[in-house]
């Protein structure tokens, strides 16, 4: 009895089994020789798109890099033509402080020059008006003798 229990368990068993995988989705069919057959078929048509899409690619990398060389060649052109200005520029700057130095110092020996003028203009006109100073001052000593001799 127990067998016969045990065996019609494991039918019951095997019954649900088999009605929940029906149940159950099944996995992505996998095609099947006739698909692979005509795949083959067609491979020709696919391998002669893939060679068009190949060749467009590969004219259009040579497009691209034809404009990258270009566009390289343009910035070393450029890159060169600056640093020639910015050398030039630099050459400019060096003259123009040499004649700013230059400028600077005839100014610093103009000013020099006109200190010394103004000093020696400034001494003479001393000396000048010392000396009619003096000439009066000994005239005065002379003539106060000359009263004082008088008498």
């Amino acid at each position: 009895m127990q067998t016969r229990y045990l065996a019609g368990t494991v039918k019951v068993f095997g019954i649900l089994i088999i009605l929940f995988g029906f149940m159950y989705p099944a996995s992505a069919v996998q095609a099947s020789w006739l698909d692979r057959v005509k795949d083959i078929y067609q491979l020709p048509e696919n391998v002669q798109q893939i060679q068009k899409d190949y060749e467009t690619t590969k004219q259009q990398l040579e497009d691209q890099k034809d404009k990258l060389s270009e566009a390289i060649r343009h910035s070393q052109e450029t890159e060169e033509r600056l640093l020639g200005q910015n050398e030039t520029l630099k050459r400019e700057n060096e003259q123009l402080q040499e004649r700013l130095k230059a400028m600077e110092q005839v100014a610093l020996d103009k000013d020099k020059r006109n200190r010394k003028l103004t000093y020696m203009v400034v001494t003479a006109v001393l000396l000048i008006v010392l000396y009619f100073v003096l000439g009066r001052v000994f005239r005065f000593m002379v003539w106060r003798r000359q009263k004082r001799g008088m008498r």
